[in-house]
């Protein structure tokens, strides 16, 4: 039997992304974050019924001023956390409140509000790459795609803004049956509608 010593498209872009992400500065990393949220608040549609935000790893954009942003907006803030290995988000309303989840990321307790699948809704969704046609490369668990495929078939008002640094735009992603694309991109240059 023959066994091929090369990795797949998707984890060879992964690691050529790792790569250019070790390579921003931190300096740029908060630059590119501040622009991107900046672009997000000036496009955001004044009627949105929720958002989903996320805490930020250490190689995703920091979205941490849209917190502020949507709270004094008044709009309710939902954040992913991991349940019986599934996604699912629920509402976020202060930092004291939140717990270690499952992958050591701050994540809302299992008492608070899950996001109501109807309504105007936002989702930023970080991710490894992104290319100009919503095509989006995870981190390879799938958590995002099956939640995606699941809230929209329930929520046909629902907006999926990938957001990421510039270095993690590639001219296509290598896409299976199972990934989901998001409807927009969002980077420190431009914001896709």
């Amino acid at each position: 039997m023959f066994h091929s010593s090369m990795s797949s498209p998707k984890a060879e872009l992964r690691e050529a992304i790792e790569k250019r992400l070790r390579a921003l500065t931190e300096k740029d990393r908060r630059a590119e974050s501040r622009s991107l949220c900046r672009r997000v608040i000036e496009s955001i549609d004044t009627t949105l019924d929720a958002v989903c935000l996320y805490i930020p790893l250490k190689t995703e954009v920091d979205v941490e001023p849209l917190f502020a942003e949507f709270k004094s907006r008044e709009v309710p803030i939902y954040l992913p956390r991991f349940a019986s290995n599934a996604l699912e988000f629920r509402r976020f309303e202060d930092r004291t409140k939140l717990v270690q989840g499952a992958l050591n990321i701050p994540e809302p307790p299992s008492t608070s509000e899950v996001l109501p699948s109807h309504g105007k809704v936002l989702v930023l969704v970080p991710g490894r790459a992104f290319d100009k046609n919503g095509g989006r490369l995870g981190r390879g668990n799938g958590g995002y795609d099956r939640w995606i495929r699941s809230y929209r078939r329930a929520n046909s008002e629902v907006h999926f803004l990938g957001v990421c640094f510039e270095c993690q735009i590639v001219p296509e992603v290598p896409l299976e049956e199972h990934d989901e694309r998001v409807d927009s991109i969002a980077t420190a240059r431009e914001m896709g509608s």
